[in-house]
């Protein structure tokens, strides 16, 4: 560990984005506040709109405010924000994506004299030409670019143009403690059926984790299930689906017109996930390609012992050994999809092999610890530069 030596005083590090939706960026900034060291940082997180449902998970001492801007570019609200980075006595700003503050932070930021400025990717970026050229711009001005896997640092030097050297990865990482596989199963199945969910101890559970939105295709794993089960009408099966969004209507629609009511529940957004992952074989996660960068969710499933059935991303690519951990497939090949499940389903000791895989990838080289090490070290370093 790095030490502060010439630093007297803890560093006030800011993390701004748009409003704590729920999400695996907001998963990320939910752990690296509650985990910094206190005798060497005080987290703030500042909210450009709204606060959102994720501030729930944030640990009380985190200090958390809500600007309250309207959505658009307005010039008296960069302003503001540069007067409260001042009022605060901030010494690291922290972003978090182009569409989620990083236009505003990093420019009130610049405006304020803040020491130092990062800005972290997850995945997702505008690009159109202009949307490309500005992205450049911005993130020239910060100190450090970061993104949460090789994959995607490679797609930001593509797609925006910063130069390698100027991305720094830190790789997600999970509570193996919390993610530890180890809850009562038969407390969880109770749980659920006082819930009304009408599942059984007995059947193969395959859980999605994640909002029911179209970047996510969920409609993707309910198509390979309906294959899946005209193939093989013995197999026992549960699915569940732990989220909410725009897709649900028409999930449930498809799951009534084809009869999968006794098949795929949808539990909606929980707090207990944990506790849901005891009950998964596998966690299938259909993504189109561009909108992964690293998911946290796949860390949580694979520190719990779950294999991943994932469509090939950039973050999954890295994280799913194929045939080791889980298993790639393409995006929107349901077919494929369907094999694999079937072939996990019918195949016990694959399936071992597979979750004392997947647990030991995560144990050894994606702990929260380590996480938490690097994003300290490099805060430190930061500052320490800045003060010679």
């Amino acid at each position: 560990m790095r030490m502060s030596a010439h630093i007297d005083k803890k560093l006030a590090v800011c993390h701004v984005l748009n409003r704590f939706d729920i999400g695996g960026m907001e998963n990320g900034v939910v752990n690296i506040c509650n985990c910094l060291d206190r005798s060497r940082f005080n987290p703030i997180v500042c909210c450009l709109n709204a606060l959102g449902p994720m501030i729930k998970r944030l640990h009380p001492s985190v200090q958390l405010y809500c600007m309250d801007y309207s959505k658009g570019v307005r010039l008296r609200d960069l302003i503001d924000l540069t007067l409260f980075f001042k009022r605060s006595k901030v010494d690291i700003v922290h972003t978090h994506a182009w569409g989620e503050g990083s236009l505003y932070g990093i420019l009130a930021a610049r405006l304020a004299r803040i020491p130092v400025v990062i800005n972290g990717e997850h995945g997702s970026f505008f690009t159109r030409f202009h949307q490309r050229v500005a992205q450049r711009i911005i993130y020239s001005l910060c100190d450090a670019n970061l993104s949460v896997s090789e994959s995607l640092k490679n797609r930001v030097n593509t797609i925006i143009g910063l130069p390698l050297s100027r991305i720094k990865v830190i790789r997600n990482g999970v509570d193996t403690e919390r993610f530890n596989g180890n809850y009562p199963k038969f407390e969880v199945i109770e749980r659920l059926h006082s819930e009304g969910y009408l599942i059984d101890l007995q059947s193969f559970y395959v859980i999605v984790i994640g909002s029911l939105k179209p970047e996510k295709a969920p409609m993707m794993l309910l198509c390979a299930l309906k294959r899946l089960l005209m193939a093989n009408p013995s197999m026992k099966l549960n699915v569940i689906f732990v989220g909410d969004g725009p897709d649900r209507e028409k999930m449930t629609c498809f799951i009534e017109t084809e009869g999968l009511h006794n098949v795929v529940f949808l539990l909606g957004n929980r707090d207990d996930v944990p506790e849901l992952l005891c009950l998964a074989d596998v966690l299938v996660s259909t993504s189109i390609a561009r909108h992964e960068g690293m998911s946290n969710v796949m860390l949580e499933a694979m520190s719990s012992g779950v294999p991943v059935l994932a469509t090939r991303s950039v973050g999954a690519a890295e994280l799913v050994k194929d045939g080791v951990n889980g298993f790639l497939v393409e995006p929107g090949d349901d077919t494929i999809l369907a094999g694999r499940l079937e072939e996990l389903y019918y195949d016990a000791e694959l399936l071992r092999v597979m979750r004392h895989n997947a647990r030991t990838l995560i144990w050894d080289q994606y702990s929260i610890k380590r996480m938490m090490q690097e994003y300290e070290d490099l805060y430190d370093d930061l500052i320490q530069e800045k003060m010679h």
